[in-house]
């Protein structure tokens, strides 16, 4: 059996709410210079507001979790996409670097609401052998909202820049959609009765004795793929102009390029992630990340690495998606949305520090340089996924 009755629309109710999370992030990268520009920031003051929203996502991880938990995985991810849409509609209230910082961590609750609710409610209606296909296939939406965010950047930016982040109130038409896609808690079949519990759900839950491990050991990996995507996908762009002589023209292409690897990669690795094992998936991700970033150093044609984009993309978010299915299965059914929230939002830490420390190192030693540390960071994801437990197991798929 594949799964419940109810896994094509959780699926798809899944897969449209995470789609929002990469607009916002990426709605709020494109527009970053009027924003310097509108509010007079330096530098420095506009990659806080950035931090600030992850800062809110790590918090709302929390928040949501333990909502969703406590009063259900549905209602928690309907909330989030409401408090989302009125975050990203709030654009026009603020008129000051103070009022953003607040207004970017407001939203970046609701951003850290959205990852655990989905990754546990496709644990719940998707059968474990097509688990990692279908978590890979919720989670490559990133890269077609990052696609969206672009595209509509590209026709509003330059005539009213506030629509940009003002379409993000489609979230709250979409959490009306969602509520009526997904089913109640209480048809929901995923729970086996000795797991439902009246007991409620604490902050301390996934740092027990027994779980603490765990949670650390997840995270650890949710830093390094966060640290090597958004360090990787940051700086290449600027590496490609300044050190190997790409036209600007050419590459506001490159990043639709990369997507399109993204979205195949996602899909690759989840379909392994099903034939082979969650670890193996994900070991083979980094190590494929390593190689084609790698690449950058060894390789002077400009054409050829324009074009490599395509499997930089492909190796750079493969884990991000088979994360859904193995975090779900590394931790208790009644803990997956708070505890795989929290492990992957908890990530967004290495995503904070990674594009500031490559710059700082290709200041001073290129961007290069800065790019193998990149490669390197992805091998040492691989070599820490040694140390973690295989939670899937290809002979005794269950219902």
């Amino acid at each position: 059996m594949n799964g419940s009755p109810y896994r094509w629309p959780v699926l798809w109710a899944a897969f449209l709410s995470y789609l929002i999370d990469s607009y916002d992030l990426i709605v709020l990268a494109i527009a970053m210079p009027v924003l310097l520009k509108v509010l007079q920031l330096s530098l420095p003051e506009g990659g806080l507001l950035g931090s600030a929203t992850m800062a809110g996502a790590i918090v709302g991880s929390v928040l949501f979790g333990l909502i969703a938990e406590n009063r259900g995985r549905r209602f928690a991810l309907v909330l989030a996409l409401i408090w989302l849409g009125l975050g990203m509609g709030a654009v026009y209230g603020v008129h000051s670097w103070a009022h953003w910082m607040v207004l970017r961590f407001f939203t970046g609750l609701a951003l850290g609401g959205l990852w655990g609710p989905c990754a546990a409610l496709i644990a719940e209606h998707w059968s474990p052998a097509y688990r990692g296909r279908a978590a890979s296939f919720v989670f490559s939406s990133f890269a077609i909202g990052a696609s969206l965010a672009s595209w509509i950047g590209r026709m509003v930016l330059d005539i009213q820049w506030q629509w940009l982040f003002m379409s993000g109130i489609v979230s709250i038409p979409l959490a009306l959609a969602v509520f009526r896609m997904l089913p109640s808690e209480a048809r929901n079949p995923g729970l086996h009765p000795s797991e439902k519990t009246s007991a409620a759900v604490g902050i301390g839950a996934i740092f027990s004795a027994h779980l603490i491990k765990k949670t650390l050991m997840g995270t650890l990996v949710s830093v390094v793929n966060l640290a090597g995507y958004w360090g990787a996908a940051f700086w290449i762009p600027t590496f490609l102009t300044k050190e190997r002589g790409l036209s600007l023209t050419t590459m506001a292409w490159f990043s639709f390029v990369m997507y399109i690897g993204m979205f195949l990669g996602f899909q690759f690795f989840g379909i392994l992630a099903d034939r082979i094992g969650r670890r193996k998936s994900m070991i083979s991700a980094f190590l494929i990340a390593a190689v084609a970033v790698a690449v950058y150093i060894v390789v002077y044609q400009p054409m050829f690495l324009f074009w490599w984009g395509i499997v930089v993309g492909f190796g750079l978010c493969g884990v991000g998606g088979v994360l859904g299915a193995y975090y779900a299965e590394l931790f208790p059914e009644h803990l997956r949305a708070y505890a795989g929230g929290f492990c992957w939002n908890a990530g967004r830490i290495g995503a904070v520090l990674a594009p500031y420390t490559i710059g700082y190192i290709g200041k001073t030693h290129g961007l290069q340089a800065g790019l193998a540390l990149t490669s390197v960071v992805y091998v040492i994801g691989a070599l820490i996924l040694f140390f973690m437990p295989e939670t899937f197991q290809s002979r005794n798929p269950q219902p």
